[in-house]
């Protein structure tokens, strides 16, 4: 059924009542959970992907992504009721659905340049199955400024309609994090909708309230949508970069940053994130260059502190590579024939993510150095570390141990907090050195462990 035009309490019912076919292009890690989402509350639902793969084990009911809870249970019972059927057709998914939902990744290449080929690909197929009275929204995180001139673009240029007078055109942020999707989705945050013109807003806005249980918030234009999610990322950017730069200060002065931090977080408007080895993931490192090539594309000023807080962050891996040096040099142990292992590959805890992780420049760095390494991460099979970071990776933490004199911390994994420490330091060379990239463990137990710790922005071996 076309929702277009009909009234918020009509597109409600009509979608509770299975009436309203919602296309999502991506069952990825945050399209299947979305889809999964909109078919539990009642809609028929057509997932989309390219790789057969997933398409098959979503149609088997077995969840292809792991660490989402309650996935199981929702994809098994949707399955069973037939409320969602995965496909790798595009073009067929777009003529048998009244709402097409976009959320396909979008990355940047090694010049930090938007890649829009995936996107554009969609929007080819979606515009062939396209009718009017259709709704196209768009989830993934884009320039601001993208929807209303290249989405629209290909849109008209395929279908042959138009944007607001045949079809709904939207732009919905994704307000999501790993491992916590569908709660994010339905109960936590409220949902942020725009559209090409009113009429669109309006039924965008009533179509998620079907599954959103916060409050919907309708935004002036697109353009207003996109930048709200791509400022929140920069903002999260430089406070992180703030921190890290406290971090550097701390090292210098010889206090505790963690603890002026928390001290400091005391008060209402103090909001200093936590220093780390480097800021990985999606969502944060790839933002801050959309408003930097727009900017330049533009014509216009670089914006100076998105700029200076991407460069402190991308330091940080050297810089945790640099208290490494510093440790062994105050053990009168020499750098280049030391043995080290990295210890987590993901850019967070309990997460199956490894997209711009500090781990990268740090194996590059220890690779092109020659330097006797290892890598273990608990959520990661050696296989897929050998595929991501083309190294063969120990299959035991013990392993990875075993024999080093360097540990250094990337990933705040359960497993590592869990880690006896004692256990450890009987495990490696003597005396062992601890690198605490992600604030795992209080300094003076790794001592009385019997190891020696550096951390950033925490006093050192007191």
């Amino acid at each position: 059924m076309k929702i277009l035009d009909l009234s918020r309490d009509e597109i409600i019912r009509a979608a509770k009542k299975g009436e309203v076919t919602l296309a999502v292009f991506g069952a990825g890690k945050l399209g299947l959970p979305v889809a999964l989402a909109f078919a539990n509350a009642g809609l028929n639902v057509i997932a989309v992907d390219l790789n057969q793969s997933i398409v098959d084990k979503i149609n088997h009911g077995e969840n292809p992504h792991v660490f989402e809870p309650r996935m199981d249970s929702i994809l098994q019972k949707c399955v069973k009721k037939r409320r969602i059927k995965a496909t790798t057709d595009p073009v067929l998914a777009s003529k048998s659905s009244d709402v097409k939902m976009i959320l396909i990744p979008t990355v940047t290449d090694e010049n930090h340049q938007l890649d829009l080929g995936p996107l554009k690909s969609a929007l080819e197929s979606i515009g062939k199955g396209l009718s009017k009275g259709d709704i196209v929204i768009l989830e993934s995180t884009v320039p601001p400024g993208t929807t209303e001139s290249f989405v629209r673009n290909e849109l008209e240029s395929v279908s042959g309609l138009k944007a607001g007078s045949d079809f709904g055109l939207s732009f919905s942020p994704e307000r999501v994090s790993s491992g916590q999707i569908l709660k994010n989705l339905i109960e936590d945050y409220p949902k942020i909708v725009s559209g090409i013109d009113k009429r669109t807003t309006e039924a965008v806005a009533a179509f998620y309230a079907v599954v959103v249980k916060n409050k919907i918030i309708k935004v002036s234009n697109l353009r207003t949508a996109e930048a709200i999610k791509v400022f929140k990322g920069i903002y999260r950017d430089v406070n992180i970069a703030l921190a890290n730069e406290f971090a550097k200060i701390a090292d210098d002065l010889n206090i505790d940053v963690i603890e002026v931090i928390h001290a400091a977080n005391t008060e209402p408007y103090s909001h200093i994130h936590l220093p780390g080895a480097g800021v990985g993931g999606h969502c944060i490192p790839v933002y801050p260059y959309f408003i930097m090539n727009l900017a330049e594309l533009k014509g216009k000023t670089m914006p100076k502190l998105t700029r200076i807080a991407r460069d402190i962050n991308e330091s940080m891996p050297l810089y945790t590579i640099s208290l490494a040096k510093e440790a062994l040099k105050a053990i009168n142990k020499n750098y280049e024939t030391s043995k080290i292992s990295i210890l987590g590959l993901t850019y967070r805890g309990g997460i199956k993510e490894t997209r711009n992780v500090p781990a990268f420049d740090i194996i590059d760095h220890l690779k092109a150095n020659q330097i006797d390494f290892k890598v273990f991460d608990p959520v990661l099979t050696p296989s897929e570390s050998k595929i991501i970071f083309d190294i063969d990776a120990e299959e035991t933490l013990e392993a990875a141990c075993k024999g080093r004199d360097v540990l250094i911390f990337l990933t705040d994994h359960d497993e590592f907090k869990k880690i006896d420490l004692k256990w450890l330091a009987n495990l490696m060379n003597s005396p062992g050195i601890i690198i605490d990239g992600r604030q795992i463990f209080e300094p003076v137990k790794v001592q009385e462990a019997g190891l020696r710790y550096k951390g950033i922005g925490r006093i050192q071996n007191q």
